[in-house]
Formats: structure tokens, C-alpha cells, sequence
């Protein structure tokens, strides 16, 4: 969901979603963070507490997660590309991910009967990658967003898989991006991924950042919310129904961003202080209020 860019990046933008056929996975759709319009349009507009808490569906949490940036080509905005390095740094060692705690998994039975096997803990910043992007197209499918990353690896370009790494990708403003019918900067701002919806090993998880003409304030509102949701949710499977592989989702199919859209905090690391959105937190039925801190 989208609504927190209300008050960000979208404001101004002339959206051209009312001319749009509603997309084949409108009874939910993937967990992408939809505009305002869209959300409208699908019948997704979530409002915390009123979807109702988190709920466990067996799937896997990242124990400590290994982020790396990834710049998509060398036309990527220069505060992106210049920013992001301190902010990943500061946010996966951080307040931030402490509050993550509450949906450990390890020893949980979730809906339908699967074990989770992580405790959530502070994690690393992996380094920056700027890519020289094999699928030169400024039009893409996230299939093939899917096929450079593998590609990337297999060449060593970018460091290898695991099952903690999460690629966040950020693109030039002049690159689209389509998931299933649904487009970038006019049906969704950011998502999150695996690349397959089963749990296997071999799982590249991947967060998709267009430039919808962010700040780079705004960029750090949203991969906070992609990043928040990819650690508690890894395998965000397709619909407004969740179960296994999923882990944390609402039972109609939210995540813990997805609540609290428009609601910001403060990440202070040293010297410089980022944005970053609040979450959905089960020990308090509601979106959190703190600031935070790095180390």
C-alpha cells in the first residue's frame, strides 16, 4: 500500500489510474505498496487496528538479515545512490529492528500447523552495488528484474544468495516497472519479492524501489516499510488470503507496514537522522511511536 505517499512523493503527480482496468490480482494482489488511487480502486486501503492484529502462518523471518543496495545501471538518482549506503548502515543495526523481536518465530506454531525457526536480530549492511544491468529495457517485467538478479550473482557482480540476504534495488526515474498488470508510479510505489513462492534455498529475496520522483527522505520512508516487511514476511505469496509459506500478515492479507502508511519516526545515526515509517506492533494493538537509534 501507498497512502503514506499521500504526503510524499505522489502529491502532484498527474496519475492516470482512472483510464487503468483493474489488474487480474484485484481481489489482493501481491504485497505491493499500492498509490492511493489504486488502493481506492481494489478495495485495499488497510486502517490499523481495525484489520486486526499480525498473524503467524509458519513462514520464514529473517534472523539476521544482510542487506545490499543496489543501484540499477548509473542513471539512478544521485542522493539515492550517495545516501544510501549510511541509512542501510544505520538501519539494520539498529532500535528499529530491535522492536522486530516480537515476531520472532523460533519454537511458534503458526496458522496451519508449521514451526517458525528464527529469532530476529540486528543484521548487516552488505555494500553498495552500482550494475551494469544486462537487460538494458527501461520497461520491465519483474520477471525480469528476477533474471538480473540471478544473473548478477552468477556473474559475482553482486554478492551471493542466501537465506538472510534481501537485494534492495533502486532504479532511474525513467525505468518502469510491471507486477502482474500492476505498473510503477502509477498503481504501486515499492514491493517486495522472493523469487519463488516456495521455500527453498535457492530464494533471492528483493525488494523493487522506482523513482517516482522521491526525496530522498521519502526514499527512506518506503524501504523502511519494504525492509520491515521482507524481514517479518519473506515469501509474500498472491492474494488477500494468506497462509504457509507466508509468516506475518493480518488475515485479510496486510503486513506490518502496510497499517501504518503515513506515519513516520526518526532514525538517528551519529550525527545525521533519517525518516523512517512506523509499524504495526502486536504488543501494542497499533502502529509504534518511538525514535530510534543506531548502534
Amino acid at each position: 500500500m501507498l497512502v503514506s505517499l499521500r504526503n510524499l512523493a505522489i502529491a502532484g503527480m498527474a496519475l492516470a489510474t482512472t483510464a487503468l482496468t483493474a489488474p487480474a490480482m484485484a481481489a489482493g494482489g501481491y504485497h505491493v505498496m499500492l498509490t492511493p488511487d489504486a488502493a481506492a480502486r481494489l478495495g485495499r486501503v488497510p486502517h490499523a487496528p481495525t484489520s486486526g492484529a499480525m498473524e503467524y502462518f509458519g513462514g520464514s523471518v529473517f534472523a539476521k538479515v544482510n542487506v545490499v543496495s543496489v543501484m540499477w545501471g548509473s542513471n539512478v538518482n544521485s542522493q539515492t545512490v550517495a545516501g544510501m549506503p549510511g541509512y542501510f548502515t544505520a538501519i539494520v543495526n539498529s532500535t528499529y529492528v530491535d522492536q522486530l523481536s516480537i515476531y520472532d518465530t523460533k519454537g511458534v506454531k503458526g496458522i496451519g500447523g508449521h514451526k517458525g525457526k528464527n529469532n530476529i536480530a540486528r543484521g548487516k549492511f552488505f555494500g553498495q552495488v552500482v550494475i551494469t544491468p544486462k537487460n538494458t529495457s527501461t520497461s520491465l517485467q519483474d520477471s525480469d528484474i528476477q533474471k538480473e538478479l540471478a544473473y548478477q550473482i552468477k556473474k559475482g557482480k553482486l554478492p551471493a544468495q542466501n537465506p538472510n540476504t534481501l537485494y534492495m534495488i533502486f532504479f532511474p526515474q525513467n525505468v518502469s516497472i510491471t507486477l502482474d498488470g500492476l505498473r510503477s508510479c502509477v498503481d504501486f510505489g515499492a514491493y517486495h519479492f522472493s523469487s519463488s513462492t516456495t521455500p527453498v534455498k535457492t530464494n533471492i529475496f528483493y525488494g523493487v524501489m522506482p523513482d517516482c520522483g522521491y526525496s530522498f527522505n521519502s526514499h527512506t520512508i518506503v524501504s523502511a516499510h519494504e525492509f520491515a516487511e521482507a524481514t517479518t514476511d519473506n515469501i509474500p505469496t498472491p492474494g488477500s488470503d494468506p497462509a504457509y509459506p507466508q509468516a506475518w500478515n493480518t488475515s485479510d492479507g496486510f503486513e506490518i507496514g502496510d497499517l501504518c502508511e503515513g506515519t513516520q519516526g526518526n532514525l538517528v545515526a551519529g550525527k545525521t537522522t533519517y525518516l523512517v515509517q512506523e509499524l504495526y506492533l502486536n504488543n501494542i494493538a497499533g502502529c509504534g511511536t518511538a525514535n530510534f537509534t543506531s548502534p
